[in-house]
């Protein structure tokens, strides 16, 4: 560009490293500076499963690739059958902590399988516990 008297002015540049300088220690101060909190989640423990007296008193039904097995005893027996079982037991008439059922499943047992199982329960009323067989293939 040209002034008035046709001398040429030069563009003025602006030194920006005093001003990197100071981001950069505001940066670092802050991330110094600052307290993380640990999550509460951290606290929690979970209470280690165990049997009780009340399960001793409930009813098990097993499942397995082999079938439902009711009880304590070994044949197994179909869905309908099971459903049957369940409403012979009335288990809607009974209070809340005698209607326990403990579904013992298998990994192997289609997941198809386990939901009417559940289900069986379910309408008939049982208040459903879960036990993982633990096996490992």
């Amino acid at each position: 560009m040209a002034d008035a008297g046709g001398r040429v002015r030069g563009l003025i540049e602006v030194d920006l490293n005093s001003l990197v300088d100071i981001a950069f220690l505001l940066i670092l101060f802050f991330m110094l500076a600052t307290t993380f909190l640990k999550p509460a989640g951290d606290k929690i423990q979970i209470p280690a499963g165990g049997h009780s007296a009340s399960q001793s008193k409930s009813l098990t039904i097993t499942l397995s690739t082999a079938g439902i097995v009711y009880g304590d005893s070994k044949a197994p027996i179909s869905l309908d059958e099971l459903q049957a079982r369940l409403l012979g037991e009335k288990l809607q008439e009974k209070d809340p902590a005698q209607r326990l059922v403990i579904l013992e499943s298998g990994r192997d047992v289609p997941y198809k399988e386990y939901f009417k199982v559940v289900m069986a329960i379910t309408q008939a009323g049982g208040v459903l516990a879960l036990i993982d067989s633990g096996e490992e293939k």
